[in-house]
């Protein structure tokens, strides 16, 4: 526009049309404003940037420490889970020897249970052999025939 006007002469000045400069004015009337209102939120904007970040942030952060609390209770609930499986197995290796004892002690009782027996009926028959063999002679004799096997031929 400036360079559209005329020069005054002998003047550093020139002549412009007014109601171009008045109607770019009036645009600039009209923009400024528009121009701070979008300064304004670009200047609104970039303050929550920072609090978004630093929201978001904090988010990040509460996550995190969530994710470590369940992460340590579930160590917690393995470690508890190990040391009740190792009390388990400790109480069934008692439990397994204290029966294994008892069947030892039950086993030995009855072997010895049945060797006073055996005992008891092996000196009968020895006895009742000693009084046959007192009374009968010969049958002592004929007796130790039967006690020997037949050799093979």
């Amino acid at each position: 526009m400036l360079e559209a006007g005329q020069r005054v002469p002998m003047m550093s000045k020139v002549l412009i049309n007014e109601r171009e400069v008045l109607s770019i004015i009036d645009q600039m009337r009209i923009s400024i404003p528009e121009d701070i209102r979008e300064a304004r939120r670009v200047m609104r904007e970039r303050e929550q940037i920072p609090q978004s970040a630093q929201l978001e942030a904090e988010q990040i952060v509460a996550r995190a420490r969530e994710q470590a609390e369940d992460m340590v209770r579930d160590e917690e609930i393995v470690r508890q889970a190990q040391t009740r499986a190792e009390q388990l197995m400790d109480e069934s290796r008692e439990e397994s020897d204290k029966m294994r004892d008892e069947m030892d002690a039950y086993a030995l009782n009855m072997l010895q249970d049945l060797e006073r027996r055996l005992t008891s009926h092996l000196t009968s028959l020895e006895r009742g052999i000693g009084v046959l063999e007192r009374d009968v002679p010969e049958v002592a004799d004929a007796a130790e025939g039967f006690a020997t096997p037949p050799q093979p031929q």
